[in-house]
């Protein structure tokens, strides 16, 4: 079957995009008679920083999801490339679009630091760093070893050389507090309304950066299990309320459409559908989420309609007249929804298994509890009293029991739960009755063809071109 891609609804969202980005920083920019508005000779990093932070969320919303979401049972498509994914079989050429969108992300990022680096406007220059780290630490998470010190360079370097992610980690660790103290400066211009992140509020920057460490510190947990903790000691701040989560926020016509929507809705091919995996484990723990998380069957062909069913993963079973399985629901897949990059319920989740593993098993409780009570919030559930008091949702000292639920809040960033699953082997995952890996669940995602063509020799020289079905069930280095 030939294989459609969303590249219709990528196009008319850039439009708008650029449209939008426009009209947050027309106000901020005065005509400035010297330069030929029709021939612009470097992008204003205020419109490139409104770029930037949408077309990040619509890429880790959309197609940084969908592969991992398959991975981990959270989507299971039921025909085409939805799933092919369930069934494991991801090639290189699956991975073409994922890449080129999170260089791009990264090109117009690295642009706002070489401008603010000159122009001494600090704010913009932290963010971007934060920004940056965010992409690239997701990038490394699917991919391992990827093009970091010599990318990014333009037509100078097109064939950069592979960094070993041990080295990445590093220096990720190193720039977040380099952008903390930059944002923390507040020196030279501000982002205002061209920041669609936080409106240039320098807590809320401080505090995603510091989240963000935390979060990269903790996916070491096989690595050095105890620097999480060491650094929640120092007392950071914290994103700490859903009203200082990381989050985009989309608009109600397709060109700014929400990604999900775009790609299950505006799209017309009707092959996505939830996992039987998640949409099953909720229904056990009389998860009042059910309903904001998923759609119920939409169609009566089967008798159906009504009822929350997921597909089983990798099950090839056509439901092109959505008559058989659920779709994701309103709280992540109307038109507008936010795609949330960093949560409050994320980083008490993070703080639940650092105490765990520290035998601090109270403020565990403490940190677990508060990350549902705040999931609930967040989507616009009601009673997380009751659902936490369940005698399958209580705390219970295990550490099963803190990701089987972060792994149902983290239902939208999937990636981040095949993080959690390759690092705890939670939550318990059924392998596919048909599927190309012999069973083997994967833990990453394959290098993209277009870079084993153009920059095959530097690939080759680092972590190897990517044999099929083969590499997917390597680890990447802090899996091991």
């Amino acid at each position: 079957m030939k294989k459609i891609d969303n590249k219709y609804f990528k196009r008319i969202f850039h439009i708008g995009l650029i449209t939008l980005a426009a009209v947050f920083v027309s106000c901020d920019n005065e005509l400035d008679i010297n330069n030929d508005p029709n021939n612009p000779t470097e992008v204003p990093y205020a419109t490139l920083l409104s770029a930037a932070e949408v077309n990040l969320a619509y890429t880790f919303g959309g197609d940084g999801t969908r592969m991992p979401a398959s991975i981990v049972q959270h989507y299971s498509g039921h025909r085409g490339q939805p799933l092919n994914y369930g069934q494991y079989n991801i090639t290189s050429a699956d991975t073409d679009g994922l890449w080129a969108s999170i260089y791009d992300i990264l090109i117009d990022l690295r642009s706002i630091e070489d401008q603010t680096r000159t122009s001494g406007d600090n704010v913009y220059l932290g963010a971007s760093q934060i920004l940056q780290v965010y992409t690239f630490s997701v990038a490394t998470d699917l991919f391992g070893d990827i093009p970091y010190s010599e990318s990014l360079k333009g037509a100078s370097n097109i064939t950069p050389a592979y960094d070993k992610q041990d080295a990445i980690y590093a220096s990720f660790l190193t720039i977040l507090d380099q952008a903390i103290v930059n944002v923390k400066s507040n020196a030279g211009a501000k982002p205002g309304t061209a920041d669609l992140l936080y409106s240039g509020d320098i807590a809320k920057w401080e505090a995603f950066g510091n989240s963000l460490k935390l979060r990269l510190l903790n996916h070491l947990s096989k690595r050095n299990p105890t620097q999480a903790l060491a650094f929640l000691q120092t007392n950071p701040l914290l994103i700490s309320t859903n009203a200082n989560n990381a989050k985009v926020s989309f608009g109600n016509i397709a060109t700014n459409a929400n990604p999900i929507y775009q790609f299950d809705v505006l799209s017309g091919r009707k092959d996505q559908a939830v996992a039987s995996t998640i949409i099953e484990n909720m229904k056990s723990l009389n998860d009042p989420r059910l309903s904001l998380y998923f759609l119920p069957v939409k169609n009566n062909g089967a008798g159906l309609a009504g009822q929350y069913l997921g597909n089983l993963p990798g099950q090839d079973l056509d439901d092109s007249g959505e008559n058989l399985f659920s779709r994701v629901g309103p709280a992540f897949a109307s038109i507008n929804s936010a795609v949330t990059l960093i949560s409050a319920s994320e980083v008490e989740f993070i703080k639940a298994e650092v105490y765990f593993r520290a035998g601090d098993l109270a403020n565990s409780k403490i940190a677990y509890d508060k990350a549902i009570t705040n999931d609930f919030a967040a989507v616009g559930a009601t009673d997380a009293t009751t659902y936490i008091a369940n005698p399958l949702v209580t705390y219970n000292n295990t550490l099963q029991r803190i990701m089987n639920q972060k792994w149902i809040t983290m239902f939208q960033a999937s990636y981040e739960s095949f993080v959690d699953w390759r690092r705890t082997g939670f939550p318990v995952l059924t392998s596919p009755a048909t599927n190309r890996t012999n069973g083997v669940t994967p833990r990453r995602l394959p290098y993209p063809q277009k870079e084993i063509n153009v920059n095959g020799a530097s690939l080759a020289a680092g972590p190897g071109i990517p044999v099929p079905y083969v590499t997917l069930t390597t680890k990447v280095w802090w899996d091991n």
